[in-house]
Parts: structure tokens; C-alpha cells; sequence
């Protein structure tokens, strides 16, 4: 029996194979984002398939809810790499084809409507999701895009700056919980007290 998996298809007006991120854009439900993983190196594109058969990412209702907390070889977060790669796409939803098998296919746009109505209407993304924000940011001409290593190898350097920026999100994660908890619940809030003197 053939395996089925979500988040994969095809543009079909190319036929290239793709992985669909954001089935849609809020403000744009008519548009989606999507990697096109025929155009990756190859430990990339190794890395996101993996990604895509995991079963958290099968589990999730969009690639995204699952590539913001994953991480590639080089130690660099799944989807802000993407991102920053400028290796997001936007494409109109009615030329995705979805192909979970080979058997199956329907057009994303039918896909996103059809789910709409299980889940009452239910918006496939949240507008105030900021990881879709920083998504949006994919669309706009932006200057200090990290570019991919020309031969697709990837070394101890490039490695370690992956750690150090992903050290960098997950101190910044951890600061905006701390201030969250603290408004939360203000008598958590660490006491700052002075140490007396001892007298001799």
C-alpha cells in the first residue's frame, strides 16, 4: 500500500516538485508559500524531506507548525533558513497540485476549502501568527539575504555559525517567556536586594 504524506505536490504549470510551507497567506488566501525542493543542494533537500516524512511534520496542519522548531545539518533553524535563503515561494494556490500518493491528487485551492468546511471555517493560518509574518517578509526585496555555499558543502564554520544563531533565537525565546510569565504573574519577579554589610 502506498504511503501518503501531506505538504507534498507539484507546480502545474512546471511540474516541479514542491513542499508546501503556508497553505495560504493571511489577507491572500488565493496565495501559498512553498520550497521548491528540486531546486535545493542535495543535503538540503535530504534534510527537508526527512523533515516532511517525520511524524511530527505529518501530524502538523501546515509544514511551518513543524520546520520553525526543527533545525538543518548545518545547525540553522529549518524555516528561518528558508526564509533568509529566499528559498520561499509564493504561488497561487490553484497551481499546487497536492499528491499525498500516487494515486491521489487535488489542487491546494479545493484542499484549503474542503478543510475549511471540516473545521468551520476555521482560517488555514493565523493572521497573527508572527512566524507567518516573518513569511510574508519572504515576498519583499530584501538585501541581507544569507546566500547558499556555491558547491553545497557545507563546513565546520558554517556549522558553527548555525549554533551560535540558533543560541542567539533560543536566548531571545527564552527572554520574551520570562517577560511574559512575569507580567503573567508579576509576584515572580526575582527581588533585587541589597547585601548588608557584615561588621567586623
Amino acid at each position: 500500500m502506498a504511503r501518503t504524506l501531506k505538504h507534498v505536490g507539484q507546480l502545474i504549470n512546471t511540474q516541479r516538485r514542491v513542499v508546501v510551507v503556508f497553505r495560504e497567506i493571511p489577507g491572500e488566501p488565493d496565495n501559498c508559500l512553498v520550497v521548491d525542493t528540486d531546486g535545493l543542494v542535495d543535503w538540503m533537500h535530504q534534510d527537508i524531506i526527512n523533515a516532511v516524512e517525520s511524524p511530527g511534520a505529518q501530524a502538523a496542519a501546515n509544514f511551518y507548525e513543524y520546520a520553525q522548531r526543527s533545525v538543518f545539518t548545518d545547525g540553522s533553524n529549518m524555516l528561518q533558513a528558508l526564509h533568509k535563503r529566499r528559498l520561499l515561494q509564493k504561488q497561487s494556490t490553484s497551481n499546487v497540485m497536492m499528491v499525498p500518493d500516487r494515486n491521489s491528487k487535488i489542487r491546494l485551492d479545493e484542499l484549503n476549502t474542503l478543510i475549511r468546511e471540516q473545521t468551520g471555517d476555521t482560517d488555514v493560518v493565523k493572521p497573527d501568527d508572527t512566524q507567518m509574518e516573518m513569511a510574508n517578509k519572504q515576498i519583499q526585496d530584501e538585501s541581507a539575504a544569507i546566500q547558499s555555499p556555491s558547491d553545497g558543502v557545507i563546513n565546520d564554520v558554517d556549522i558553527a555559525r548555525g549554533m551560535l544563531s540558533q543560541a542567539e533565537q533560543f536566548e531571545a525565546e527564552a527572554k520574551r517567556l520570562r517577560e511574559e510569565a512575569i507580567a503573567m504573574a508579576p509576584e515572580l519577579k526575582p527581588k533585587r536586594g541589597r547585601k548588608t554589610k557584615q561588621t567586623a
